[in-house]
């Protein structure tokens, strides 16, 4: 039931990604402060759970919008928060004035065979329990739907696979485990591979890690 829950909501948030791709894709990134002298990990620090804005964090920005609490729906009269036969929910509600997770880790890199487009890696959480998710956005002229990406952290490799395009995208999304999150903080290492439309040479993309520790835990903390 849980995964089901979960793919519905990855369904959800891959049709909002594929609408919103070049949306973020147009935004500038504006540093929220003078962080030149600054490591990744001094950065991170001073960045609390009022930020708002995009930040640099080594190779990678943190991203942070507005904050939008889940609206509240009032109970019907005569009716509990159980089901039909009165029981308690499986899961329970979220608590008063949670918020909706609105950072997002991020990086870029320019499609070598058309500099324009652009391949991005993102990170975010969603839901309740605030899951963690990677996002694989490709151009819609690299991949198809249905396409695999070796998604390589150190030692560790992941298969997403391409769910969906749109004119502007293509993008694969997966939830990591709870007990995959230290994979993650401490990769050093980050490759993705995969085979282009309309050829059979496997291209091999290297991302940089970089800042990305510090800037999953400024979003952790800020999202809190």
């Amino acid at each position: 039931m849980r995964n089901m829950m979960i793919g519905g909501i990855l369904a959800a948030v891959l049709v909002a990604g594929l609408f919103l791709a070049a949306q973020y894709g147009r935004k500038p990134a504006v540093s929220a402060f003078d962080s030149s002298a600054m490591s990744a990990a001094q950065i991170a620090k001073t960045l609390n759970g009022d930020f708002v804005g995009t930040q640099k964090l080594g190779a990678w920005t943190l991203l942070c919008g507005n904050v939008h609490e889940l609206p509240q729906k009032p109970p019907l009269e005569g009716h509990t928060s159980g089901n039909s036969e009165g029981t308690p929910p499986k899961e329970p509600p979220p608590p008063p004035h949670w918020h909706i997770p609105r950072c997002r880790v991020v990086y870029s890199t320019h499609n070598s065979s058309q500099p324009p487009q652009e391949i991005r890696v993102t990170f975010r959480e969603f839901g309740f329990k605030r899951v963690l998710a990677v996002f694989l956005r490709f151009p819609p002229t690299e991949v198809s739907s249905g396409d695999a990406i070796a998604f390589r952290l150190d030692g560790t490799q992941w298969q997403l696979t391409v769910r969906g395009c749109a004119r502007i995208a293509c993008l694969a999304i997966r939830s990591i485990k709870f007990d995959e999150l230290p994979t993650v903080n401490n990769a050093k290492t980050l490759k993705m591979t995969y085979t282009p439309s309309g050829t059979q040479e496997k291209v091999t993309v290297t991302v940089p890690t970089d800042g990305l520790a510090e800037a999953l835990a400024a979003m952790r903390r800020i999202d809190t």
